[in-house]
């Protein structure tokens, strides 16, 4: 990019706005109160002026081994559209909720969820509530009510993670079975809990917990409460083993999906089409477009010298603001023309 060359970010945009409204010093108007008049406009009017319809917005959620795989976005957002990725490489964006589930069913062994948390009675166990299960291959279902889980093992060295995984027989006994190495400990919580092995043919893998205590005496299975300030606790509810990286997503009302569950930290990243744009928040932030750049500071300057009653400043702007927004609408009809009916659904 050539270094005359304009990249229409919020400070060249305010540039202009400055140099349309005659404000050209802090002195009449702080940068504040500039980027304040810039974003109203261009967030609240300037869709409507240019006749954009569509914004793009860029969705992240973070995802973990620790989480279920279904996560709440925000309700503003309505649709994903691709490139849907996991930290940059591109997975399948389902929009059809049926095929999603179809080619990726709930695997988990429990009727109804554990609930596995810090334990209440005893803050050193682990609660679950009551909680219905099947084991493969019996046809049965079972039944186990609420109660507390005492740990036991190896110490989990200071600073270190450990795991444990909780599984049920169908006499409704539950087995705690730590990671192998949990008294050296693991360096994060995908390598604890891929030590964790698989569950018996007999029993349901009801999930498990990951730990780790900053304290000198590190973590103490059946002592150290999870509650105390020195611990980082999580409580996960099903199967580790079923766990990969993530290659497909779904929406589904508010809720984002994604399949595999994760087995690690990931970012899963996807194209949202909002109606209006995010506001510009720093100086180097940029419209989608680098077209919009000057009809926004324009659009603002006016609605700014409007409120202020100086009419005759607005006659001189306007004649050249309609080349700046019907170019915009030019390349909208194209866009709309060469992409949206093209795109895959």
């Amino acid at each position: 990019m050539a270094a005359d060359e304009y990249t229409w970010d919020l400070e060249e945009i305010r540039d202009r706005w400055r140099e349309d409204t005659g404000r050209s010093q802090t002195a009449d108007i702080s940068d504040a109160n500039a980027n304040k008049r810039i974003n109203d406009y261009y967030v609240n009017h300037f869709g409507h002026d240019a006749k954009i319809d569509e914004f793009d917005i860029f969705v992240t959620q973070a995802l973990a081994a620790t989480d279920s795989g279904e996560y709440t976005i925000s309700t503003d957002i309505d649709r994903l559209d691709d490139p849907a990725t996991i930290d940059g490489d591109k997975i399948i964006l389902y929009r059809d909720q049926e095929l999603f589930f179809d080619e990726y069913p709930e695997n988990e062994q429990y009727i109804t969820a554990p609930g596995l948390a810090i334990g209440v009675a005893d803050t050193t166990k682990v609660y679950h509530a009551a909680f219905d299960y099947r084991i493969e291959g019996t046809g049965y279902a079972y039944s186990k009510a609420s109660s507390e889980i005492t740990l036991s093992g190896d110490t989990i060295p200071q600073n270190k993670y450990g795991a444990f995984s909780f599984t049920i027989d169908d006499d409704g006994d539950i087995a705690v079975t730590a990671a192998d190495d949990n008294d050296t400990g693991y360096d994060s919580p995908k390598l604890a809990l891929e030590d964790l092995g698989h569950a018996a043919s007999d029993t349901c893998f009801m999930g498990y917990l990951v730990v780790k205590s900053t304290d000198s005496g590190g973590f103490i299975p059946g002592t150290t409460a999870l509650d105390d300030s020195a611990v980082t606790d999580t409580y996960t509810d099903g199967k580790w083993e079923t766990r990969r990286r993530p290659e497909a997503a779904c929406l589904f009302g508010t809720k984002l999906y994604v399949r595999p569950k994760p087995n690690d930290i990931y970012q899963f990243k996807a194209r949202s089409i909002g109606d209006r744009p995010a506001a510009l928040s720093s100086d180097d932030d940029a419209p989608t477009d680098k077209l919009w750049g000057p009809a926004i500071a324009r659009g603002a300057a006016i609605l700014y010298l409007a409120e202020q009653g100086e009419t005759e400043r607005i006659d001189d702007l306007a004649k050249s603001t309609s080349y700046l927004f019907n170019s915009i609408k030019k390349r909208e009809i194209k866009r709309l023309l060469g992409g949206v009916i093209q795109r895959r659904y």
